[in-house]
């Protein structure tokens, strides 16, 4: 199996690299990306939507989980909703090192030429340094060293995301308190993909039919029938489907050596992703439902696979 190296939507992982690199710390944004546990499972939301992740979970769970799996601490902090933005806090912060911000709406990031196409997608980003009423920031969907003014970062950055309770949320001043060996962060991982997993089960969703193969098989139903609008495939060809075929990926070389069953399962839940986009991009609906209903029964085996992890 070839490792994929390339671009991926993976604005928290690659933030979060970044935010350790400043303190000479060296993770890989695939492994952060797996051992978050995030994106292990599926669900429909409320409105219908196909989300190839855990919905008792978030990017800000697996932020924080991530880096005390590996052995760090990072301090952390979030606003009341309606609250102004905290400039000095942050200015603070920034003296000591960069800051990772998020969620962010992307609409709102105006340095971004496509920002306009964008808007209500969350993201994650590095703060630098405040100059005057501007901010520095690298931004992991391919812009280092931009410029945003303060009244246009606080636009984005007061921006609410029903996932992440809050506003204004951002990680500094990591440390390393821990030397996890590679076995030890191997049980913490798993440990945590088992509880994680095993919560999204018991969740109301989940009763609901909304989670797992069953939003799944759901959506591929309604994919076979051309029942989805321009901005629901939109969601699949360019964000969901993509960015689930790199973390499956990820996930199959991450559990090379823990679970060689597993790991095989993952990859080929990547294939299928990848497949699954080519087929909806040219809006083969038969084929590209077809996929997902393979999808769905490969979902279920890792789900399986993973509650039967000690």
């Amino acid at each position: 199996m070839s490792n994929y190296v390339g671009n991926g939507a993976y604005c928290y992982a690659n933030s979060a690299a970044m935010l350790l690199s400043s303190i000479g710390e060296k993770v890989d944004p695939g492994l952060l990306e797996t051992i978050g546990g995030f994106s292990l499972g599926a669900f429909r939301t409320q409105e219908n939507i196909l989300f190839f992740d855990n919905c008792t979970s978030s990017p800000d769970l697996a932020i924080s989980k991530a880096m005390s799996i590996l052995g760090f601490n990072v301090r952390e902090s979030v606003q009341s909703r309606g609250t102004e933005m905290p400039v000095d806090e942050l200015r603070e912060a920034l003296k000591q090192g960069p800051v990772m911000m998020g969620p962010l709406d992307m609409g709102k990031l105006v340095y971004n030429p496509n920002s306009p196409n964008l808007g209500g997608c969350d993201h994650y980003v590095v703060a630098l340094s405040m100059e005057g009423d501007e901010i520095c920031l690298h931004d992991p969907a391919g812009f280092p060293n931009v410029f945003l003014t303060l009244d246009k970062l606080e636009d984005a950055w007061k921006s609410e995301f029903p996932w992440s309770s809050g506003v204004y949320r951002r990680w500094w001043n990591p440390e390393r308190i821990e030397q996890p060996d590679l076995k030890e962060i191997d049980r913490r991982a798993c440990a945590w993909f088992k509880s994680t997993v095993t919560e999204q089960l018991h969740d109301t969703a989940s009763h609901e039919g909304r989670t797992g193969a069953s939003a799944i098989v759901h959506k591929a139903e309604q994919v076979r029938a051309g029942a989805i609008d321009g901005n629901e495939w939109a969601h699949y060809v360019y964000f969901a489907l993509p960015v689930g075929a790199r973390r499956a990926h990820d996930y199959g070389l991450y559990f090379k050596s823990i679970d060689s069953d597993l790991s095989a399962l993952k990859y080929a839940q990547s294939r299928q992703f990848g497949e699954c986009q080519s087929r909806l991009v040219s809006r083969n609906w038969g084929a590209a439902a077809t996929i997902m209903m393979a999808l769905a029964e490969t979902e279920a085996l890792i789900q399986a696979a993973i509650l039967k992890m000690e």
